[in-house]
């Protein structure tokens, strides 16, 4: 479910998209502002559950000070070991940075133009983890990471809608890797449907429409 005000006027908004399947739950709140002509993120918080085992973050941006405040707390599936990240990361000059909200309404207004090859680029900051890092590792201490991330829209070949893929890695540590999220937007560009598949064999549909 949807959530949202949208103020384009006053350039504000305040976004929470909620959702839940078999043994799944998910909740991402964010709140920003309009800044340099595109939607920018001022707090973030986003909470997911597969199976009783959480995963929870929580974002600051300041964008005074260029720097963005990064927690995060989570559990691994089988042994529930704790994965515990807390760090602020520097934004350069000059880089656009988005959470999921932001991305997506930055979409559908139409201030997020395509490169060269199509794609919608952005950054987004995540919880630093090694490439091979399985279900129940967990170290010590995480720091927080920069990394780009690409929105990839295509039309669907049975509806036309505009629909697109992206790798929710960057935003969930259930996600699995290889196998990215779709959105499906409609006509309007606003995001209709998110699709997912997180690991165990576990997935997850959002309907996203305000209530």
């Amino acid at each position: 479910m949807l959530t949202e005000a949208i103020d384009r006027a006053g350039g504000r908004y305040d976004v929470s998209i909620a959702g839940e399947g078999d043994g799944i739950a998910n909740r991402i709140e964010s709140r920003g502002l309009l800044q340099d002509g595109r939607w920018a993120p001022l707090e973030g918080n986003s909470w997911f559950s597969v199976k009783g085992r959480e995963s929870r973050s929580e974002l600051r941006y300041d964008w005074v000070r260029r720097t963005v405040e990064y927690h995060f707390r989570g559990e691994t599936f089988f042994m529930r070991r704790l994965r515990v990240a807390d760090d602020v990361v520097p934004v350069p000059e000059g880089v656009h940075v988005d959470d999921s909200i932001s991305a997506i309404l930055n979409y559908a207004d139409g201030v997020w133009p395509p490169q060269a090859d199509g794609g919608h680029e952005t950054h987004v900051v995540r919880r630093k983890r090694p490439d091979n890092e399985g279900a129940d590792d967990a170290q010590r201490f995480y720091r927080a990471e920069l990394v780009p991330f690409t929105l990839k829209v295509d039309a669907d070949a049975g509806s036309g809608k505009p629909t697109a893929l992206f790798d929710l890695t960057h935003f969930s540590s259930w996600a699995k890797k290889g196998e990215p999220a779709r959105v499906t937007f409609g006509t309007d560009r606003r995001p209709e449907l998110l699709s997912m598949s997180l690991i165990l064999g576990s997935s997850a549909k959002i309907e996203l429409r305000a209530p």
